[in-house]
């Protein structure tokens, strides 16, 4: 653990300006809400949730919309096909799923699928808004729609992609992906994280800024979202839960069964840079990408605080995991906005990390840039 994340866990009250400042901005009005915690491998340093009225308050354990920080933790779970010698990262898809052949599509591996460079091309916004196509529709136009461009050539973010590593993780486990995330990763770390929260009588924080203004339209859609049950964003966490989470990436813990969740070696592999500077399009430009397995290198591809080894995530609901393994940090902060202005997010980081500065550690500044999309 590095000096300065051990110091601010014997004394949070380093991290109070940076929790004020975020409240201040809530009261402002200048976002509807939002939670942010900071921890270390042992656990929570300190965790807490704001909202702009006080009858939008943020219960303890409400699930929050994590839209694509699904993706992290489907490739984590995923990932544990490859330690167990299951999977092979640069075998064929079409060797686990025969029909995801023809078009160039007996080329791509799951490393392209986790890197985000298959040529898979993403399921169109206006199909989903206009159509609302089942679970089973997405998976087959994820698995029969004509490749975008030569696998490995350059980088496209994709969501559909993980309705493709679905099928991998079903035929090879012989468990949906919904079960086998519950199974091999959210009950093993006591997470109460799932497609559908409608069950568990738990809070569910509205997005701000989908349409759904009143409590029918939010449920309609509620209702479709956790029957689609997106691998690439569909999940529904808590604070906890993603800490949890990121704590357990951070440090891996010993089991019967091995590591949980994956040995130290596998979560390095995850947290390379596989892409090493493909091109692709980040906010609208066309620029150099690092990516990892599954994982954003945000601090390779911009200028953000920590080391470059920080892994992390976003959703476009205003999610985002952080983790710092120079540091010794796991941050999470979540917002329930739609495509949500990032600056209190960076503010509070940047907080943070100034904290742990003070407190005698914290890695490396990143380079210059823009971060990775979400």
């Amino acid at each position: 653990m590095s000096s300065g994340i051990a110091h601010a866990r014997l004394t949070p009250q380093l991290l109070e300006p940076v929790f004020q400042r975020l409240e201040q901005r809530v009261r402002a009005g200048e976002v509807p809400g939002a939670a942010l915690a900071v921890a270390d491998a042992q656990g929570t340093i300190d965790s807490r949730a704001f909202a702009l009225r006080a009858d939008d308050r943020v219960e303890s354990g409400a699930h929050f919309f994590l839209a694509s920080l699904t993706k992290p933790i489907f490739a984590t779970a995923l990932m544990q096909l490859v330690e167990e010698g299951r999977l092979h990262l640069d075998a064929p898809v079409a060797s686990y799923v025969p029909e995801f052949s023809g078009g160039g599509r007996e080329t791509v591996t799951t490393w392209h699928l986790l890197t985000h460079t298959s040529g898979v091309p993403d399921t169109p916004p206006a199909l989903i808004r206009d159509e609302r196509p089942s679970a089973k529709r997405m998976t087959e136009l994820a698995l029969t729609s004509p490749l975008r461009f030569a696998p490995g050539t350059r980088w496209e973010y994709c969501s559909a992609s993980f309705y493709v590593m679905g099928e991998v993780m079903s035929r090879v486990s012989g468990l949906s992906y919904r079960e086998f995330l519950q199974q091999r990763l959210f009950d093993p770390l006591e997470m109460s994280t799932t497609f559908d929260p409608r069950r568990n009588r738990r809070q569910v924080v509205p997005v701000q800024g989908v349409g759904a203004d009143n409590a029918i339209k939010r449920y309609l859609l509620l209702r479709y979202v956790a029957s689609i049950a997106q691998p690439g964003g569909g999940l529904f966490g808590t604070l906890e839960d993603i800490l949890r989470f990121g704590g357990a990436v951070l440090g891996p813990r010993r089991t019967e069964r091995g590591y949980l969740p994956l040995a130290p070696e596998t979560i390095a592999l995850m947290s390379e840079d596989h892409t090493r500077g493909l091109p692709g399009v980040v906010e609208g430009e066309e620029r150099r990408v690092h990516f990892g397995l599954g994982w954003n290198k945000p601090t390779l591809m911009g200028g953000l605080p920590g080391s470059p080894a920080v892994i992390g995530h976003g959703g476009a609901t205003g999610t985002s995991l952080w983790i710092d393994p120079v540091a010794g940090l796991v941050f999470v902060y979540f917002t329930n906005q739609w495509a949500p202005d990032r600056l209190p997010e960076l503010e509070a980081l940047r907080g943070v990390y100034d904290a742990l500065k003070q407190a005698g550690g914290g890695g490396e500044a990143g380079g210059a840039g823009s971060s990775a999309e979400s």
